[in-house]
């Protein structure tokens, strides 16, 4: 892989050790209703998961829609919309589809609702994509943009310095790590009306965002920003932090919403 295409091509091949952690992050969890309130699914919506990875998400949506409505999952990992189609094989308000380049396999107008969680931050051109949401989204459909902003991670016990020495190594992985503080800005720009913006911070203090860091682990190593011992260490640090009771990891999420006028 190229240093200056791995922000997409991470995505396009991803090996078995990452698809099982993919697999544990991504299930569809109770939090996950509240989150999505924003894009006021309904009875009968069609809602379109961009990025959809796994495809749990995309199935807590169909859930929600029920028979009258459907979930469109898009992704450019052929394992993860195969994986997710033979999933959902019986189910008739549901389907998968595999995106190659910038364009969304669907007609204009397709659905009237459109999720986009933690996907932009990878993409080769914000405008150019959020131009694709325009195209497939109806007249009055709703938008829901969420995605991290790594410039305001926060890691216990590796404290300031040394988070950041970390997240810079991993930096590749991203085409803009910190993307979440623009979302507005390109919602706006993009033609997007009624257009707000709010923060979410959750905190970890047992260790589940350890399946982030192993990632992110593997993202500074690819290109020996940072040595392989020293991303060792600093995992092992955080561990132990656990067993301690001193970890903590916080990433804040920039939600956006908008309507196609």
């Amino acid at each position: 892989m190229s240093e200056n295409t791995f922000y997409a091509d991470h995505w396009r091949e991803i090996d078995d050790e990452r698809v099982a952690r993919y697999e544990r992050m991504f299930v569809w969890r109770e939090g996950h209703q509240a989150l999505l309130a924003p894009l006021d699914l309904r009875l009968g919506s069609r809602v379109l998961d961009y990025g959809c990875g796994p495809g749990f998400v995309t199935e807590g949506m169909a859930g929600i829609v029920g028979s009258a409505g459907h979930a469109y999952g898009v992704d450019l990992n052929a394992r993860f919309v195969t994986n997710a189609s033979n999933r959902n094989s019986e189910s008739d308000n549901i389907s998968f589809h595999l995106i190659d380049g910038d364009r969304i396999p669907l007609d204009d107008a397709t659905v009237d609702r459109l999720l986009c969680k933690n996907v932009l931050e990878y993409v080769p051109d914000v405008q150019t994509t959020l131009a694709e949401f325009h195209r497939v989204l109806e007249p009055g459909g709703r938008l829901l943009l969420i995605d991290s902003d790594w410039g305001f991670v926060a890691v216990e016990p590796w404290g300031r310095e040394r988070t950041r020495l970390f997240f810079d190594a991993a930096a590749s992985a991203f085409r803009e790590p910190e993307i979440g503080r623009k979302l507005r800005a390109h919602a706006l720009e993009a033609g997007f009306a009624e257009v707000d913006v709010r923060v979410q911070a959750g905190v970890d203090t047992e260790g589940g965002s350890l399946l982030v860091l192993r990632n992110m682990a593997g993202y500074a190593s690819a290109f020996d920003a940072i040595s392989a011992d020293e991303v060792n260490a600093m995992l092992a640090e955080a561990e132990a932090a656990i067993d301690d009771d001193r970890y903590l990891f916080c990433l804040p999420q920039f939600l956006v919403t908008g309507v196609r006028p």
